[in-house]
């Protein structure tokens, strides 16, 4: 049986592995990628609601409902020329974060109405951003404690 010197002498000329080399590296890559990711949907938000012109709408039904999928709302609104559109909206909830008949903001292109928004997609870019923020703490973190 090695004593515990021969097995630390032992261990000390050990070759580290992939993830032993790389670990620091990845935790702060993937970090600032999910932290752009979170930064790209927010300045495509801000610049979409900037150019919009804003209006009125209300929900006339709800949409899913099968299984465990959730409602979205499906809304109507009226643009400048008072013309109708519809908005499907692409999140789901349970419960509906909307009932039918209620009134809503919604953000429209001028030049192409049916390119429509409810404004800011904060549960993405807080979701992102915040676990980017995470992993690029710890990969800060690791390098700090594995080069020391």
């Amino acid at each position: 049986m090695d004593s515990l010197k021969e097995r630390l002498e032992k261990e000390k000329n050990r070759k580290p592995n992939f993830w032993e080399k790389n670990l620091a590296k990845v935790f702060s890559y993937l970090g600032m990628f999910l932290l752009l990711i979170g930064l790209g949907i927010a300045s495509y938000d801000y610049y979409f609601i900037r150019k919009s012109i804003q209006t009125i709408g209300e929900v006339i039904r709800l949409d899913g409902g099968g299984g465990k999928s959730g409602y979205a709302p499906v809304i109507e609104y009226f643009d400048e020329n008072k013309e109708s559109h519809l908005f499907y909206s692409v999140i789901f909830s349970r419960p509906p974060a909307f009932a039918v008949g209620e009134k809503v903001n919604v953000y429209y292109q001028s030049e192409n109405p049916e390119e429509a928004s409810l404004g800011y997609s904060w549960l993405a870019i807080l979701v992102l951003a915040g676990i980017g923020l995470v992993f690029l703490f710890f990969g800060i973190l690791f390098q700090k404690v594995l080069f020391v």
